[in-house]
Formats: structure tokens, sequence, C-alpha cells
């Protein structure tokens, strides 16, 4: 049984998976990138980049390879470690990449930039096996990298390096809001 274990373990290592090496590769370049190649953002919003990135494009596979069954990567019937690297720590990396160039000046400049980039990465993907398109192509991909570049990582950007900054302090000591709106409708009860 141990040595089913390991060879289990070794599977989902995902070596022998058709295009896998492309995801590998794509790993090993982009993270050290994203970590040494560090510009214009701070390590909070590095980090928080990279959290919420990861979490968007997990949701993507979610939706997009099992819900609606558009796509496969990989094995499909076991995630593999090839899965974590293309759907968390790619996109993570090619985020934080796209905010260490990104400036209001240049961006429509990146934005163009990252989305080819991000189109020819995922036609990659498709010719060397790793992804299966099941009614999808990779053109329709163009909405979603548009919006990432164009709309949510500028804005995500400007969110996190907002101003004003909330106060836990002053949280405390003003009334919960909800116990409060809870208080008004029981005065209200009484009151009648």
């Amino acid at each position: 049984m141990n040595q089913h274990y390991w060879s289990e373990v070794i599977k989902r290592l995902g070596f022998n998976e058709q295009g896998a090496w492309l995801v590998y590769l794509a790993g090993a370049i982009l993270l050290p990138l994203a970590i040494f190649l560090k510009k214009r953002i701070s390590w909070k919003e590095w980090y928080v980049t990279f959290g919420v990135v990861g979490f968007l494009a997990w949701m993507a596979n979610i939706v997009l390879f099992f819900q609606l069954d558009l796509l496969d990567a990989g094995k499909p019937a076991i995630g593999s470690f090839p899965d974590l690297i293309m759907f968390s720590i790619a996109p993570s990396c090619i985020a934080v990449l796209y905010l260490n160039y990104y400036t209001d000046k240049k961006r429509w400049i990146i934005g163009l930039i990252f989305t080819f980039c991000s189109l020819i990465i995922e036609y990659l993907l498709v010719k060397v096996g790793f992804l299966t398109q099941k009614g999808w192509r990779t053109w329709y991909s163009i909405p979603f990298y548009s919006f990432m570049y164009f709309i949510f990582l500028p804005w995500h950007l400007r969110l996190i390096r907002a101003e004003k900054q909330i106060d836990t302090e002053e949280i405390t000591r003003k009334p919960n809001h909800i116990i409060f709106f809870l208080n008004f409708l029981s005065k209200k009860k009484r009151a009648r």
C-alpha cells in the first residue's frame, strides 16, 4: 500500500501529462520575475494582488472547467501540480508583473501587451496539448484579459493604495450598525 500511495503522489506531480513541461517552464520563469523584478509596487501590494488574483483564477477554473465544462487542463480526472501553477501561481505572477509596469501614461500600451501575451500563453498551452478546448476558443478570452488589465487590476491597485484606511479603533468605538438597526427595530415595536 505504501508503494501505491507514493506512485499516486508522483502521478499528481503531472510530469507525464501532455504539455506539462510548458506549465513548469512558465512557472519557473514567472515566479522569480514576479519576486525579483519589483519596481513600482510595495510588498503589501504584491501580497494582496497575488492572493486576490490567485483566488479569482481558481474561481474561473471552477466555472469554466468544471461547471460549464468548456475546457480541460492536463488530466481532468485528478488535480495535479501543473494545475496549481496554471491557476494560481502563473496568473498571480502575471498580474504582479503587470502592476510593476503599470502607469496611467502607459495604461493602454501595457494593457495591450499583457492581453496579447496572455493570449499567446493560452494558445501555446492549447497547441502543446495541456489545454483541451471543448466549446471554447482562445479568442473568447480577449474580453476576460481586457477586463483584468484595463479595468480590474488598475482599480485593484487604486483600492490598495487608497489614502483613507480603515481605523480599527474607530470601528470599535462606534456602535455596530447591525446592532444599532436591531435596537431601532425593537424600539419601534415597543412604541406600537
